[in-house]
């Protein structure tokens, strides 16, 4: 695309952006790195939590823009997008388009042409970049937050194939590599071509302390108090008006703890809070944590439903939650600081023993101490019985942070082998050694060929590619790389095609790499063995049938002690799974209407015969139930008074007239 320049000066739109954000002035790493943006270098920018870094991102993004470009950020979670689109949607005055994109991998690339600023994950960048890769061919900046999260177990693998991505297709795409805790931070700057800018500069200067039995230890090793409870810190930090999070080992060391405290304590919201609090009652799982909230004090982990969670984050960012109990995931997730951090282990369980937490983890969950708009100094504390004194001094007061270590592995590649060839970013065994060579496993590891052949000849036994001189994907292998799912999983799919047993194919699904199972009670072997399916398997297997039984989620999560975000998670990675097995059953023609009575039952919570109720608007299970209980089908809803089903319970006016007006249509169509 021909770079053309916008008449608009884009250093004053930036400008614009400091000044309604209250910035007179850039600090120095700020200003240093925008130089070498401005002289069109990448950077890997590594400064500590709340340093600014997206500020320079933000000119970057700009400065494409001004050059006829498009941009792409890309963030680690889901709620991390939306937060920095809030941000980003400052710039829509001034005629530039911003677009959060995070669902739906089976979306092409097309909608890419319409916008100026792509904000998404990395997972759904790269199942944009094999589905359309041509749709990214005018992105000149790129922006990579948290990189660090290469070595993250479970998804680094993903966002180190995206960068090596960028590098290898967008010839001279510049990229800005954004991090807090890296060590080994040169070897990621010379894999990305990127211009350092390093600093340990805080804006708000950071103080740790250990705590160890009664004493308090400082940085340089010495006693410079005692404490009888870690409730002395913060009810000091809550007289200073600050806040206060307390990271804990588990989640259900964070609720316990956090009702323990809340029975000494409260620091009651106002009405119009409480109000929203209560919007959110009939939420499974939720009263006795929206009762904490009412006092300003919560609990944050990965188990609670989203709706809440979001609440809790904005509630504490606006200064409502005082104190938060919180499991360690918050420490890499929304951007929430406090006056006072409190980490009550260093110790995590990871299915066979307890193992330290590595440093770097330690220090992003310190890093959340000091609110730049409030406090002058953070108080990070870490707390450790006096055995692991020197443990934890030599670690994480005095220790440097480990090298973040490539993900990839034999295990994960087939998949981004399959995404490559399958998108046509490489033809033959020699280009893709070619790009495996630009990933960053390949500055530790020369050999990284020997793992990509046997990928290959997996893809090539079980038919999703081809191989002569050339490669030539497969209708199943192309359509698995559109689904973004795993080769091991499209093979336990298309073994799946033949089955009409509901029960067989739940089965099937559960044992997939691309679903997580739930972990079974030490007791409860007996109860779930399988002669083929592993425990853990079968159980989840259970909970999605009684889920499509119209179960109650209540009684679910209560049935199988799991939390309700975690049985959420399951259902959409098991419509995803439904879904994609319909399509794979298309292209080899094995499509049956039970794949698709099953992604129905699945993606609504429903028995067949609810399937035509519950696409209406505002009908869910329970509804959908009520309705059919008093014998409206679709028909006799089109044709209904709107004031008949006010009778129904949970219908109000305005949901009738709506549901009324949608069966007209849908069966004035049939």
């Amino acid at each position: 695309m021909e770079r053309t320049k916008f008449k608009m000066d884009y250093k004053e739109i930036f400008n614009e952006f400091l000044k309604e954000n209250g910035i007179s002035k850039l600090y120095a790493h700020q200003d240093e790195a925008i130089k070498e943006i401005e002289s069109g270098k990448s950077v890997l920018l590594s400064t500590p939590t709340t340093s600014g870094k997206s500020i320079v991102a933000y000119y970057g993004i700009l400065r494409a823009w001004s050059l006829g470009l498009k941009s792409i950020y890309v963030v680690p979670l889901k709620a991390l997008a939306e937060e920095k689109a809030r941000e980003i949607r400052f710039f829509e005055k001034f005629g530039i388009k911003v677009k959060v994109s995070t669902g739906d991998y089976d979306e092409t690339g097309n909608f890419i042409k319409n916008y100026d600023i792509i904000i998404t994950t990395s997972e759904k960048a790269d199942s944009l970049l094999r589905n359309s890769p041509n749709s990214f061919y005018d992105v000149g900046f790129v922006a990579l937050d948290e990189i660090h999260n290469i070595g993250a177990q479970g998804r680094g693998d993903t966002l180190e194939i995206l960068a090596t991505k960028f590098l290898h297709i967008l010839n001279d795409v510049q990229i800005l590599a954004m991090s807090a805790t890296v060590n080994n931070y040169e070897e990621i700057a010379i894999w990305l071509h990127a211009k350092v800018v390093k600093t340990d500069f805080r804006p708000v200067p950071l103080k740790r302390f250990i705590i160890a039995g009664k004493e308090i230890y400082d940085e340089e090793g010495e006693v410079v108090d005692t404490i009888f409870d870690i409730d002395t810190f913060i009810n000091e930090t809550l007289r200073e008006n600050g806040q206060t999070i307390i990271f804990e080992s588990t989640r259900r060391s964070a609720e316990k703890d956090s009702k323990i405290y809340a029975k000494k304590y409260k620091y009651p919201l106002d009405d119009a809070s409480i109000s929203k609090i209560d919007e959110l009652k009939d939420l499974p799982g939720s009263e006795d944590l929206l009762e904490l909230m009412k006092n300003g004090i919560a609990y944050h982990h990965a188990g609670i439903i989203s709706e809440i969670r979001n609440l809790i984050e904005k509630f504490f960012l606006e200064r409502k939650i005082k104190v938060l109990f919180a499991t360690t995931t918050l420490a890499a997730g929304i951007n929430l600081p406090a006056r006072t951090v409190i980490i009550k282990s260093v110790y995590r369980y990871d299915g066979f023993s307890n193992d330290p937490i590595p440093n770097m983890e330690i220090q992003q969950m310190l890093g959340r101490a000091g609110r730049s708009k409030y406090d002058k100094i953070g108080y990070g504390y870490i707390v450790v019985g006096r055995s692991n004194l020197m443990m934890a001094y030599d670690k994480y007061i005095a220790g440097p942070l480990e090298d973040v270590e490539s993900q990839i592995t034999s295990e994960n590649l087939k998949k981004h082998v399959l995404g490559v060839i399958a998108s046509g970013t490489t033809k033959d065994r020699k280009q893709l050694n070619d790009f495996f060579k630009k990933t960053f496993l390949y500055l530790h590891d020369s050999n990284i060929g020997i793992m990509i052949d046997p990928a290959v000849d997996y893809l090539i036994e079980h038919e999703f590619i081809r191989e002569n001189q050339v490669f030539k994907t497969l209708p199943f292998g192309r359509r698995t790389s559109e689904l973004y799912i795993e080769p091991e999983t499209a093979v336990i799919l298309r073994g799946l095609l033949d089955y009409e047993d509901m029960e067989e194919i739940l089965l099937g699904i559960s044992s997939s790499p691309d679903i997580l199972p739930f972990s079974i009670g030490s007791n409860d072997y007996e109860e779930y063995y399988h002669p083929r399916y592993d425990e853990n398997v079968v159980k989840l297997s259970r909970v999605l049938n009684d889920w499509i039984n119209e179960v109650p989620e209540e009684k679910i999560i209560q049935k199988y002690n799991i939390y309700p975000a975690d049985l959420r998670n399951r259902v959409e990675s098991a419509e995803w799974l439904v879904y994609s097995l319909n399509e794979l059953g298309k292209i080899l023609h094995k499509s049956k209407n039970i794949h698709k009575t099953l992604y129905y039952r699945i993606k609504f919570g429903v028995k067949e015969e609810l399937i035509p109720l519950v696409q209406l608007p505002f009908i869910g299970r329970v509804r959908a139930r009520r309705l059919y209980m008093e014998g409206y089908d679709l028909n006799k809803i089109a044709s209904a008074n709107p004031s008949d089903l006010t009778k129904i319970p949970g219908i109000g006016e305005g949901i009738a007239k709506k549901i009324v007006e949608h069966a007209k249509k849908i069966t004035e169509n049939y």
